[in-house]
């Protein structure tokens, strides 16, 4: 094993201990395990279906989603923004991210969603469920239950083990451009189908070496879920137009927009 190897293989070691270390007070919380158990004893929604998961890369804008209504379709963070998002009718949106949590993003997303989308399930994460702010939604919420062993995921992770969790026959993905961080450091408008997160503009160089850590992680850990995938004979195909991820087997699935 070569330096390089072994630096990365001793952050998976440091990142596994530190996650485990902080689930300890969701699995000692009893209201938590009870809610799991609730969601685990739902059943499986993926049989005989295909599930399409919709991220926000700019390449969205290249293609036509149009020939996915009436598909199961599963939208994250600021999808409902996609022009379509009515028409297709998600079957899912997903939410991960702390800023949620945290005041950044708007907890009225959720209303915002189902006024497009009645019958869209929002999923957000377990260790929420407590939260009052979703108090109001709380019985309509399917709480994430299980993750991938991966920790570098992001919500790309979170759909993915939903997917796999659910036993979808395959789990294709768009919209993941995994760039994103470089339109940020040259400060363009289109790191999303939408433009940019108004709330990431004006980082420093010191977050920079935070961010560029965390891309890092996150396409080794792509990588990793790759062969997972393999070993294990689950079907996670990319659609994307474009893009970074050539760890995936690739389809082009979805047409393009003329002059795109």
């Amino acid at each position: 094993m070569d330096f390089w190897n072994l630096m990365i293989k001793k952050d998976d070691w440091i990142i596994s201990c530190v996650e485990h270390l902080r689930n300890i007070r969701y699995l000692c919380n009893p209201s938590l395990q009870k809610i799991k158990y609730q969601m685990r004893k739902r059943p499986l929604e993926g049989i005989n279906k295909d599930l399409y998961i919709i991220l926000n890369g700019p390449s969205l804008q290249t293609q036509d989603l149009s020939s996915l209504i009436g598909k199961s379709t599963m939208f994250v963070n600021r999808g409902f923004m996609h022009p379509l998002y009515k028409e297709l009718q998600p079957a899912y949106h997903i939410f991960v991210d702390p800023k949620m949590i945290k005041g950044i993003w708007p907890v009225k997303w959720i209303d915002d969603i189902w006024k497009l989308s009645p019958n869209t399930k929002i999923l957000l994460p377990l260790k929420w469920a407590n939260n009052p702010i979703f108090s109001p939604y709380k019985d309509k919420i399917y709480w994430l239950n299980w993750n991938l062993p991966f920790y570098n995921l992001g919500v790309s992770g979170s759909c993915f083990s939903f997917g796999i969790q659910q036993k979808f026959n395959k789990i294709y993905f768009t919209g993941f451009d995994a760039n994103g961080i470089g339109y940020e450091m040259i400060k363009s408008s289109e790191s999303h189908f939408y433009g940019n997160d108004k709330e990431l503009e004006g980082k420093s160089t010191k977050q920079f070496v935070i961010d560029l850590l965390m891309h890092s992680r996150h396409l080794h850990d792509l990588n990793r879920l790759a062969s997972y995938c393999k070993a294990n004979q689950i079907q996670l195909i990319n659609i994307t137009n474009g893009g970074l991820l050539d760890m995936f087997p690739q389809e082009k699935k979805l047409p393009l927009h003329k002059g795109k």
